[in-house]
C-alpha cells in the first residue's frame, strides 16, 4: 500500500468517524475560529521546524489532511474533541519522536472524572490479553486469557483506529500494538471513543461475552491493590548487565543508552567503563558467543551506540548526513502572539553545523562524533559469534545500534521487529510547542539522523530479526526471556 493511500484511508476514517458525539466528559468547548488559529500554528510548526516530516508522507498529502480536518471543525468543540483531530496530524510525521500531549489540568480532571475500561493489557504480536483485572467483579478468572472482542470490535481493528492517536517509526506496525501495553489500551481506548459506561469483551477461553462496568481510575487502582497485596513484586533489572552463561557464552544487557541514568543507577557510572571491564572479561574467559540485548533499549545520550559498535567493527561514516531544517522558525497565525522555535546554540551552529543553500544545516566532520560510528579503538574488540535482540521497545539509539549491526552483517537477531527506522529518524534538540488556545502541547524534533545503511530492508521498516520469536503470556508474565533462550538452544544444537 503507497503512502497516499495510507493517508486517504487516515482522512475518510476521521470524515466518518469523527461524530463529536462522544461523552469526553464537562470540557469546556473552545471557539471553532480559536482552533483554526491552532490548527495553523500547528501545521507551520510541523512544515517549518520538523526535519523529517516529508520523509514518509507527502507534502501535498499533509496540507491535504489539514485542510480536511479544518473543514470538520465547523463548531466550537472541547479540547479532547479537538485532540482525536490534530493527533493523527501530527501521527503523519511517522516519527515517534514527535509526541503530543494534553494539558496537565486536562490530564488531572480526567483521572479524577473519567472512566476506563478496567484491565491492563498487553498485546503479544497482535494478540490481546489481560494481565490484570481491576473490575469490580473480582471473581473472575481473565488474567492470561485473549480478548477476542470489546463491544464487538477485533482488538486489530480497535488499534488501526487508536494507534492513528500518535507517531510511530516509518511503516512499523509492530510498535501501534507494543506501546498501548498496560493501562495505556484504556487510556487511548478513552481518547478515541470516550466514556463509555460498559463494555461487553469476549474472551476465547469463555463462552459467552463478559459484560464490565467502566470505572474511574481511582477505584481501578484500588481493585488493583487489593487483588494484588500479598503477591511479590518483580525485581528490577540493573540497567546495563554483563554476565557469562557458560564456558562459550556471554550476556550483555544494554537497557539503556542514557548518560543520565547510567550515572545515576549504574556502579561503573559510565557506558564506556562498563564496556572496557565487561569485554575484558570476555576477552579473559575465551568467550565464542556473545549475546546483546537491546529489546529493551530506547536510546539515550547520541554517542553510546558507536561506543558499543566499536567492539564489534571497524569504523565508518555511519551518517550519511545529520541536518536541521532550519535555525529558526517563528510561527504566527496572524492573531496570537508569535512563537519561535530554535535549534542550535551559538557554538554548535557556529563550528560543527554547515549553513546550506535552502536554509538548513549540515553537521560537518568534527571533534566530537560528527558522523563517524566512533572515535577511539577499544582495546578488547570481539571476533566471535554475536547475536543481537531486538523488539519494538528498541528505539533511537537503541535502534541505530541495531541498524550499524545489521547492515554491516556483524550480528544475528532475534527477537521482533525494532521500533525505530532502519534508514533513521528525526530526534536530537525538540522544541515543546505549546498550541495558544487549546494549550496541547506538541514536541518537535529538530535533527533528522539519514543512517549510511546497505539497502536490506524495506523503506519505512525496522531492523527485523532473521529468527523472530514471541513470547507466550507465560513467559511474559514471569519476566522469561524468550529471545534469550531460543538463542541459548540453537548454540547448545550447534555444538
Amino acid at each position: 500500500m503507497n503512502r497516499i493511500s495510507v493517508l486517504l484511508i487516515i482522512i475518510f476514517s476521521l470524515s466518518f468517524t469523527i461524530s463529536f458525539s462522544q461523552n469526553f466528559g464537562n470540557f469546556p468547548k473552545i471557539e471553532k475560529q480559536k482552533l483554526h488559529n491552532d490548527l495553523e500554528i500547528l501545521y507551520q510548526g510541523l512544515d517549518k521546524f520538523h526535519s523529517g516530516m516529508y520523509w514518509y508522507t507527502s507534502k501535498d498529502s499533509v496540507d491535504n489532511a489539514f485542510k480536511k480536518v479544518k473543514s470538520l471543525i465547523n463548531k466550537d468543540i472541547n479540547v479532547l474533541e479537538f485532540h482525536k483531530l490534530v493527533a493523527p496530524l501530527i501521527a503523519l510525521s511517522r516519527e515517534d519522536h514527535t509526541d503530543i500531549y494534553l494539558p496537565n489540568s486536562v490530564k488531572e480532571k480526567i483521572n479524577k472524572e473519567s472512566i476506563f475500561i478496567p484491565l491492563t493489557i498487553v498485546f503479544l504480536g497482535t494478540k490481546l490479553y489481560c494481565v490484570k483485572n481491576g473490575s469490580n467483579q473480582q471473581e473472575l478468572i481473565i488474567e492470561g486469557k485473549e480478548i477476542e472482542s470489546i463491544n464487538g470490535e477485533k482488538p486489530i481493528d480497535i488499534v488501526a483506529k487508536i494507534g492513528n492517536l500518535f507517531a510511530s517509526d516509518g511503516y512499523i506496525k509492530t510498535v501501534k500494538f507494543s506501546d498501548l501495553k498496560g493501562f495505556k489500551f484504556s487510556k487511548y481506548y478513552f481518547y478515541y471513543y470516550g466514556n463509555i459506561k460498559q463494555v461487553t469483551i469476549k474472551f476465547k477461553e469463555l463462552n459467552n461475552p463478559i459484560i464490565m462496568e467502566s470505572l474511574k481510575k481511582e477505584n481501578i487502582n484500588k481493585n488493583l491493590r487489593s487483588k494484588n497485596i500479598n503477591k511479590k513484586v518483580a525485581e528490577e533489572k540493573e540497567l546495563l548487565e554483563f554476565k557469562i552463561l557458560n564456558k562459550t557464552t556471554a550476556y550483555l544487557g544494554l537497557h539503556s543508552f542514557s548518560n543520565f541514568d547510567i550515572k545515576k543507577e549504574t556502579k561503573e557510572k559510565k557506558l564506556k567503563t562498563f564496556l572496557k571491564n565487561s569485554f575484558k572479561s570476555i576477552t579473559d574467559n575465551n568467550i565464542t558467543n556473545l549475546i546483546i540485548d537491546v529489546s529493551e533499549n530506547g536510546g539515550g545520550t547520541e554517542g553510546n551506540e558507536g561506543i558499543v559498535y566499536s567492539y564489534l567493527g571497524d569504523n565508518y561514516q555511519k551518517y550519511k548526513e545529520v541536518r536541521a531544517k532550519t535555525q529558526k522558525a517563528v510561527l504566527n497565525n496572524g492573531i496570537d502572539k508569535p512563537i519561535t522555535l530554535k535549534t542550535f546554540g551559538f557554538l554548535e551552529r557556529t563550528f560543527v553545523n554547515k549553513k546550506m543553500a535552502d536554509g538548513s544545516l549540515e553537521r560537518k566532520q568534527w571533534i566530537g562524533y560528527g558522523l563517524m560510528a566512533y572515535k577511539k579503538e577499544p582495546k578488547h574488540k570481539f571476533s566471535g559469534k554475536v547475536y543481537v535482540i531486538i523488539s519494538p521497545i528498541t528505539y533511537s539509539g537503541g535502534s541505530e545500534f541495531s541498524n550499524m549491526v545489521y547492515s554491516n552483517g556483524k550480528a544475528t537477531f532475534v527477537g521482533q521487529e525494532t521500533g525505530g527506522g532502519y534508514f533513521g529518524n528525526t530526534s536530537g534538540y525538540s522544541n515543546e510547542l505549546t498550541l495558544p488556545n487549546s494549550k496541547i502541547e506538541i514536541d518537535i524534533p529538530a535533527l533528522q539522523f539519514i543512517m549510511n545503511v546497505e539497502h536490506k530492508l524495506p523503506f519505512g521498516s525496522g531492523v527485523i530479526p532473521d529468527y523472530k520469536v514471541m513470547p507466550t503470556f507465560e513467559q511474559y508474565i514471569n519476566n522469561v526471556n524468550a529471545p534469550l533462550e531460543y538463542i541459548l538452544k540453537q548454540i547448545e544444537n550447534e555444538k
